[in-house]
Parts: structure tokens; C-alpha cells; sequence
């Protein structure tokens, strides 16, 4: 009976509890499950604490609690965001700039090295074509020269056929060529593809001087061009103070014997005017004061005295040549020919 009795007592407290939770369920939950084989007493207990009911209030306010902290977790996690895009544009930023300061120098330093490339490639290959046979001397002209032959310019100049153009040295070829006591300008030019040019102007002998048995070429600059045995067709000028060690082509007169000497040019130029230059074989230009002439062809000499009026001395002294024609004697025009006429 009392095992009975206490059967009786399971069922029931099984059906309580059976009930209890159908209750609860209902005010708590929507849905009813599958009942579960009874456990532990102590599960039971965590399942009666689970399953209280709960306010509406307290609901709201945890919904409200819980948004709020998500709000400000959200607004944190914004900031943070922000801040860290911040730095990061920050850091590209800088890290573009320089990339792009980097960049330009590299295309400065391609471009440089591209372009210098290039200009050495477009020099070499100028320079290969330049030195190339194409440019080979072929023909030298000559223009100017009377005095010297184109022969003996060539020889002078150095050029030889079939050598590079552009290996010719001007300035050098122009020293050379100067050497010749009758050269006063050389030009030296160029025709490409294979033609070289030597124009010269020539000094022309106007006087000579004497020297033990030879004369000495001289140009109406005091240069002296030339000693030779031949007499050529010009006046003689004597008197002169040059010594005879200075008397070599090449060389040129002093200074006293170069202003002398001018006067001497001035006389033949008043006597050409009056066309009595030809007649006219010596000068003697010791005494500035008196220049003499000598006039072999009419057996006359003139005393010219200084270098002053000479158009009207050379007026006297061609009237005394036509009225004393092949008579021998001395034409005085060196005196004061104001007040006192010329002599014979």
C-alpha cells in the first residue's frame, strides 16, 4: 500500500508540474514543444528561471539601453574610421607626392639621356660621314696669284690631293702661304664636297734698291720682296739707311727709311699727273730737305728740295724738258719758288 500510496504521489506532482509549465508557456511563448523526459531537479529549476516572464518596460528599456550603446559604439567605431581614412590619405598623400616627384626625375633623366643618346649617335655618325671619302680634296684653284705660280702657291699651302677637306687647316695653310714675301692677303676656302680655293693678292714691286751686285724688289709699303740679279722697269732709290744685314726678303725697310719713302710716293704720283713719271730712274732720299731725281733718258737731274708744292715744281720742271730737250744739265726747283723762278 505504500508503495502504492507513493506512485499515487509521483503522478500527481508529474501532472502539477506537467501543468505548471503548460501555463507559463502559454503567457510566455508562442509556440508549445515536445515534452521532454524529466531531468535533474536542478535543470528544472534553471529552466523555471529561464522561462519567468518578463515586463514590457523592462524590455523597452534594454531595446533602448542596447541601441543606444550601439549608436555610440557605432559613432566610435565612425570616428575611428574616419581618423584612420584620415591618416591613410595623409600617408598616400605624401607617399603620391613623392612618388610623383620621383616619377618626374625619372623622365628628366630618361629624357636627358634619351636626348644626349641621340646627339652623340647623330655627332658620330656626322663626323664618320664628314671624314669619309667623299670629302676628299680633288681640286685646288688658285685666284690672284701673277708673281707666284699656282705650282709654287699649292707647294706653300701644304694641301695635298686626296686629303680630307675638313683636316685642312685654314689659319694654318694662311701662315704658310704669307711666308712668300709677295703675298699681302690669303683667304683659303672651302667648296664642298672636294674643292679648295686659295685667293691671294699679290705686293708688286715699285722701286728697287741696290745691293753689292744685285737690287732688292721693294713694294711702296717698304717691304722687301725680293733679291734677284734682274733690273726691271722701276726707279732705284738710293740714300737709304737700312743696313744691308736687314736687306732680306721678307724683311721691311726702318722707319726713317719708310717716311722717306712716302715722300718718295708722293713725288711719283705729282709726276705721273704731269706724265713725266717714266722719266724718272733714281731717287735719292738722303736729304729730306732735298729729294734728287735722276732722269738718265734726258742726261738731267732735279733737285726737288723738300716735299712742298710739287704740283708747280713739277710744272716747272716739264716746261725745262721740252725747251732743253737731250741737253744735259741740272734743274734747280728746291729754291723759294715765289719770288724766285726754277733753274737750268
Amino acid at each position: 500500500m505504500a508503495k502504492k500510496t507513493k506512485e499515487k504521489n509521483k503522478n500527481r506532482n508529474t501532472k502539477e508540474d506537467v501543468l505548471n509549465l503548460d501555463n507559463e508557456i502559454i503567457i510566455g511563448i508562442k509556440t508549445l514543444p515536445q515534452p521532454e523526459a524529466p531531468k535533474k531537479k536542478e535543470s528544472k529549476q534553471k529552466v523555471n528561471k529561464r522561462k519567468k516572464p518578463i515586463k514590457k518596460k523592462e524590455i523597452v528599456k534594454t531595446k533602448n539601453k542596447k541601441k543606444i550603446e550601439e549608436d555610440e559604439f557605432e559613432l566610435k567605431l565612425g570616428i575611428e574610421d574616419q581618423e584612420v581614412k584620415r591618416k591613410q590619405n595623409t600617408k598616400k598623400r605624401k607617399t603620391t607626392k613623392q612618388q610623383e616627384i620621383a616619377k618626374r626625375k625619372r623622365k628628366i633623366v630618361f629624357r636627358i639621356v634619351k636626348y644626349t643618346t641621340l646627339l652623340m649617335l647623330l655627332i658620330g655618325g656626322g663626323i664618320a660621314f664628314l671624314l669619309s671619302s667623299f670629302f676628299n680634296v680633288k681640286q685646288i684653284n688658285t685666284i690672284g696669284n701673277s708673281k707666284i705660280t699656282t705650282e709654287e702657291l699649292i707647294s706653300l699651302s701644304g694641301i695635298e690631293l686626296d686629303q680630307n677637306t675638313f683636316k685642312v687647316q685654314t689659319s694654318k695653310v694662311t701662315q704658310a702661304i704669307k711666308q712668300n714675301a709677295y703675298i699681302e692677303t690669303v683667304s683659303v676656302r672651302r667648296k664642298l664636297p672636294n674643292i679648295v680655293e686659295i685667293q691671294i693678292q699679290e705686293r708688286t714691286p715699285t722701286f728697287m734698291l741696290t745691293f753689292a751686285n744685285a737690287y732688292v724688289y721693294l713694294n711702296n709699303q717698304g717691304y722687301l720682296l725680293e733679291v734677284s740679279q734682274n733690273k726691271i722697269d722701276v726707279p732705284i732709290i738710293t740714300g737709304f739707311l737700312t743696313s744691308e744685314e736687314e736687306l732680306h726678303a721678307g724683311n721691311r725697310l726702318c722707319m726713317e727709311d719708310l717716311q722717306r719713302l712716302d715722300e718718295a710716293l708722293q713725288i711719283m704720283k705729282s709726276a705721273k699727273s704731269n706724265g713725266i713719271e717714266n722719266l724718272i730712274t733714281k731717287i735719292n732720299i738722303a736729304d729730306k730737305q732735298d729729294y734728287i731725281l735722276d732722269m738718265q733718258a734726258e742726261k738731267k737731274i732735279v733737285h726737288m728740295g723738300d716735299n712742298s708744292n710739287l704740283s708747280t715744281k713739277m710744272l716747272y720742271i716739264n716746261s725745262i724738258l721740252k725747251e732743253n730737250k737731250n741737253i744735259e744739265g741740272e734743274i734747280l726747283v728746291n729754291t723759294d719758288l715765289n719770288n724766285k723762278r726754277s733753274n737750268f
